[in-house]
């Protein structure tokens, strides 16, 4: 049998805007605060972000609003969250039930100090950034807030939430 392949096929990637977030509030906190001080809608997703690896397996909640204006979805996701370790488990005895260990897990490991991302599908030369930027930065627990340079970021499918 013949093996046939696809030579010089180039995947087309959709631009997005990734914005950063630094804040100590849980996930559904910052959701709220955004939608209250900039006015949007966020709501959770029925579909968490599943990252399986070897180590820990960690289910990442998602926030989705949808901007008609802009016509593109904004989704808000913590960058640092709490996973089940896939390492052996603990077993406290003969009666007892097995313990899960909890680790602490990074999204995006080339942004290990950011709590939140911010991901909007539009073309950057098209979306106004820094007026959002400067809108979260607006809101009291934000620390700061910056947009991250996407070419860095090695594991970008993690970033795919349809």
């Amino acid at each position: 049998m013949a093996v046939h392949k696809l030579t010089d096929w180039e995947l087309e990637e959709e631009p997005y805007v990734l914005i950063a977030i630094h804040a100590t509030s849980e996930p559904y906190r910052m959701a709220y605060l955004i939608n209250k001080h900039l006015e949007l809608g966020f709501s959770r997703t029925k579909i968490d972000q599943d990252i399986l690896q070897q180590a820990y397996t960690a289910n990442y909640p998602v926030y989705k609003h949808f901007d008609k204006e802009q016509n593109a979805p904004f989704y808000l996701i913590p960058n640092k969250y709490w996973g089940v370790s896939n390492q052996e488990k603990i077993s406290l005895g003969l009666f007892d039930h097995e313990k899960e260990t909890q680790v602490k897990t990074l999204l995006i490991k080339e942004y290990g100090t950011v709590d939140f991302l911010l991901k909007i599908e539009k073309d950057p030369d098209f979306f106004p950034v820094k007026k959002l930027i400067n809108a979260l930065g607006e809101i009291p627990q934000v620390i700061s807030v910056y947009a991250v340079d996407t070419f860095k970021i090695k594991q970008q499918d993690y970033l795919i939430f349809e």
